[in-house]
């Protein structure tokens, strides 16, 4: 299941707001509505490379930190 229609909007909100706290429990909720981790991430790395076009690197950085914590890299207790 691809993400929520408005998944990318409500993160772009979180990132240009610097409201981080809100940004983990934005991918949990994808997550349980049914979209796939691949599926999520894949957005993620989109969203990156929309950023990056625009010339938002500071954007861009805050969405690969909240895409960490999709990965191994994140401490276990921040991991998605």
């Amino acid at each position: 299941m691809a993400v929520s229609s408005d998944f990318r909007v409500r993160l772009l909100d979180i990132v240009t707001n610097r409201l981080y706290g809100k940004a983990r429990p934005l991918l949990i909720e994808e997550l349980e509505r049914g979209t796939s981790r691949d599926d999520l991430f894949e957005e993620l790395m989109d969203l990156m490379l929309f950023l990056r076009a625009e010339d938002r690197e500071a954007d861009e950085d805050e969405v690969a930190d909240i895409a960490e914590l999709m990965t191994s890299w994140a401490l276990p207790e921040f991991r998605v």
